[in-house]
């Protein structure tokens, strides 16, 4: 095995160096830009602002029937989390729902 052109630091110490980096290191962030776009401080400000954002919609007329919940802030790195409910119907059964004829 190599070793590195100085005395004073090994591959060991190299290893030891390049993995324990903080995550807003540049290596860090070109080896894994999607995860590290975003550190713990913005992941938590988008998550108070969608609380806020919630919070405030609860209290209106539109939480009252059900409606326009808010979206959350998009995440770098994560799909959405929100929940779709129900399933297709055929034309045939939204014209017959709606009473129109073909």
């Amino acid at each position: 095995m190599r070793q590195l052109s100085t005395e004073t630091l090994s591959w060991r110490d190299l290893k030891a160096i390049t993995k324990f980096l903080p995550p807003d290191s540049a290596l860090t962030r070109c080896l894994y830009p999607e995860i590290n776009r975003w550190q713990l401080d913005q992941y938590l400000l988008a998550e108070m602002a969608d609380c806020l954002r919630w919070l405030v919609w609860s209290k209106s007329d539109d939480a009252r029937h059900g409606r326009n919940r808010p979206e959350p802030i998009p995440r770098p790195g994560l799909e959405s989390g929100r929940e779709r409910v129900g399933t297709a119907a055929d034309i045939n059964q939204i014209n017959e729902f709606l009473g129109w004829s073909q």
